[in-house]
């Protein structure tokens, strides 16, 4: 197999032009030639071809899917646990196959059902001479994270407006300093609040509550705030609610308020309908819709979902909480905890990770699944002896004191003019701040003594050019970002159309060859029936809690309104879901009620995460909300039913139920 990266304009490489027909023919004939008869990898000015043997490469996904199946939950895991981790691979199946084609079942089922997963192979097109030397010399050194490490989405809630609030008790103590004042506010004293046993927080509709501390612990909502890689309780501004009890032993209880309140409230989401929270489908698939403690598996350290310039992977020594954009890492008690931490924030792995992730646009933001995550190869903390790993813990130490600087020079980032970026760009480069730190030259000399380098000469060499590959590989991304910006403001008297915009944006996403969702649900196993799903009329089902017809879904308002008797109410919640998806007409459903419970959260998960993608990727491309919600609608639609072939025109739509239409 080769891997052929053209370094230059492919009319340079072969050295004529496009009139010259018939020479040009000959010049690309010549090109396939030598490309077909390299055996070795090979480098000039023009390309670059890397030579792997196809069983090397099969090797690798076998070690993929092992990596990969260590973290599918398995079924007795629990609904919420499986409801979590869903979230975080369902978009890709796992790849490495599952007992029900949905990314599902034991390690024991996977790998005997597919041996084969993804093998990254983009890092022999993107990576850097650099990578295979250093993979070649020191290769035996570096392990899948994976393997050492469970690595796993935080907390889905459903809501984080309701369920991930900011704690603002200090500005309420500042702002209304005398207790009348305060107890006209909040309803209660101050002194529940300067005891420390009430705190205040502000949900995301704006609102404020009162509720007992108890209930309440920090949450790291996202890593935009945090410059360094430690964290601590004090650094969040965001609580997570964390209520175990039924509600009937919370009664006189300010959170029994509160969850009160979130039966009554909507809030806006364009992720959900404009429906209470107990409602939405995540919340309503928990036993109790409010109750997150069973989520909570928090790690040693959060791996961002998106990174720009700056690499932080911060250390959680509290066990903290985070959200759903980042990832927690988790190790066995065998594993020292500051060592992989130490050795997830070096330099090394901050280049190394942009060869296994994706960039959406042209921005360079850097997406990483927790696919992405598992796949990526470090050095080897297994491997390093007393000394070095003390070492890596030192500097890791030092690196905590202070913020961590972007990987980019300063210069560009202070610049906005193309012309001006090109013209630096061409010049010698110029290491950013970040990297004349002596403590992330001491971090990074460890990681190469761990990786086997014992002469310091030696290892000053690694780390000098491992800093230019780094600050070279950010340029070229700070440089076309400028481009970008230059482009857009020039660009405001043609818009590209949503269209234009989506199909950009599904060349970024990494599971578009899969099948989409509608052929995916057809794979289900076991007892199904046929259903016709009426075309027309929005879906609607009475209270869970009504006497009659709760097994019943409803097309339309009126009375006479089409209707289909369901075995379950867990089958009709299955379809209506499904014609909220716009899967119209005759659809097979499972028979029994457990399967079509587990279907319908499986469609949630899945359709939960695409969005999460979708919305990010349309974020990245423009800053209209109303156009970015079009685009998320539109490729909801193809995640749902397939992208229509090149040359067809669809009708874009908020939703996901927007239908095709020719042009």
């Amino acid at each position: 197999m080769k891997f052929v990266r053209v370094k230059r304009p492919l009319a340079d490489v072969i050295g004529c032009g496009a009139d010259e027909l018939e020479t040009r023919f000959e010049a690309v004939d010549g090109l396939r030639k030598r490309i077909e008869e390299t055996t070795e990898d090979y480098e000039d000015e023009s390309l670059r071809i890397v030579v792997k043997r196809q069983q090397e490469l099969w090797n690798e996904g076998l070690r993929a899917a092992k990596v990969l199946s260590k973290g599918v939950p398995a079924p007795e895991t629990g609904e919420d646990e499986e409801d979590e981790e869903t979230a975080g691979e369902s978009t890709v199946g796992v790849r490495a196959g599952s007992a029900k084609a949905g990314g599902k079942g034991t390690a024991e089922q996977i790998t005997s059902i597919q041996d084969y997963a993804a093998g990254k192979w983009g890092r022999y097109l993107r990576a850097p001479g650099f990578y295979f030397e250093v993979m070649r010399e020191f290769g035996s050194r570096f392990v899948p994270l994976g393997e050492i490490a469970e690595v796993r989405r935080g907390i889905t809630s459903g809501c984080d407006a309701f369920f991930m609030p900011r704690d603002v008790t200090r500005w309420a103590l500042e702002t209304f300093q005398t207790n009348a004042d305060f107890k006209k506010r909040y309803g209660l004293d101050r002194s529940a609040m300067e005891a420390g046993t009430i705190k205040i927080v502000r949900a995301g509709d704006g609102s404020e509550h009162p509720i007992e501390a108890e209930y309440l612990k920090p949450e790291v909502h996202t890593l935009r705030d945090f410059q360094q890689v430690e964290v601590h309780a004090p650094d969040c501004d965001h609580m997570i609610l964390l209520v175990g009890q039924p509600q009937s032993a919370l009664k006189g209880t300010w959170v029994a308020r509160y969850l009160r309140y979130g039966e009554t409230q909507t809030f806006a989401s364009d992720k959900s309908k404009p429906v209470p929270v107990p409602k939405r489908s995540t919340c309503a698939a928990r036993d109790r819709w409010y109750d997150l403690t069973k989520l909570m598996k928090p790690g040693i350290a959060f791996w961002p979902m998106a990174h720009h310039y700056r690499h932080v992977i911060p250390f959680n020594p509290e066990s903290l909480i985070c959200n759903h954009r980042m990832f927690d890492v988790l190790v066995e008690q065998n594993t020292d905890p500051r060592l992989l931490a130490g050795i997830l924030n070096s330099t090394l792995v901050a280049l190394w990770k942009t060869f296994y992730g994706r960039f959406t646009g042209t921005e360079g933001s850097l997406d990483t699944e927790v696919i992405d995550v598992r796949a990526l190869e470090i050095p080897d903390p297994r491997t390093a002896s007393p000394d070095t790993a003390k070492r890596i813990r030192q500097a890791f130490e030092q690196l905590a004191r202070r913020p961590i600087g972007r990987l980019v020079e300063e210069q560009l980032m202070d610049c906005h003019s193309p012309e001006h970026a090109r013209l630096i760009a061409s010049g010698p480069l110029r290491l950013a701040d970040e990297f004349r730190q002596p403590d992330r030259r001491a971090l990074d000399d460890a990681i190469f003594e761990l990786l086997g380098a014992s002469d310091p000469d030696h290892r000053r060499e690694l780390v000098d050019r491992l800093y230019a590959e780094t600050a070279q590989h950010f340029r070229k991304i700070r440089v076309v970002e400028i481009q970008k910006m230059e482009q857009r403001s020039k660009s405001k008297a043609h818009r590209f159309t949503t269209q234009e915009l989506a199909n950009d944006g599904w060349d970024a996403v990494y599971y578009k060859d899969l099948p989409p969702l509608s052929q995916w649900l057809v794979t289900w196993p076991g007892p199904t029936v046929m259903v016709a799903i009426p075309n027309e009329g929005v879906p609607r089902l009475l209270d869970e809690r009504s006497m009659f017809d709760r097994e019943t879904v409803y097309f339309g308002k009126d009375r006479g309104a089409a209707k289909i008797v369901c075995a379950s109410r867990a089958q009709a919640e299955l379809i209506a879901r499904l014609a909220e998806f716009s899967m119209r007409g005759d659809c097979r459903v499972p028979e029994k009620e457990t399967d079509c419970r587990e279907m319908l959260n499986e469609l949630d998960n899945r359709a939960a995460a695409a969005r999460i993608e979708f919305e990010t990727i349309a974020s990245n491309r423009l800053s209209d909300e109303k156009a970015q919600a079009e685009i998320v609608g539109l490729m909801m639609q193809w995640f749902v039913h397939g992208k229509p072939a090149v040359g067809t025109r669809v009708k874009p739509d908020t939703g996901i139920a927007a239908e095709a239409a020719a042009e």
